[in-house]
């Protein structure tokens, strides 16, 4: 993620707070922060709500996944077909 995005996600108390920490004190603080985004996603995964969405995502684009896979096939092979032919 690019700093300029990354500072737009953030209040500017909490950019203030890491520009006044040291270096161990960032080095928690990035520890913290990948802890914290593991644990949402420990707890989306065993919660059966998510889990069921997740599948029922899965099969409604399943059949346009198989079409995109196709269809960019079909593009890969005339684009390469037309070069061949110097066009």
């Amino acid at each position: 993620m690019k700093l300029q995005t990354a500072l737009k996600n953030l209040d500017i108390e909490t950019v203030k707070e890491m520009e006044a920490m040291d270096s161990p004190e960032l080095k928690k603080r990035v520890v913290e922060a990948n802890q914290a985004m593991q644990q949402v996603s420990d707890e989306l995964e065993s919660n059966e709500a998510y889990q069921g969405l997740k599948e029922s995502i899965k099969a409604v684009t399943a059949g346009k996944k198989e079409v995109d896979k196709r269809q960019k096939s079909v593009i890969a092979v005339c684009l390469a077909q037309l070069a061949d032919k110097g066009e």
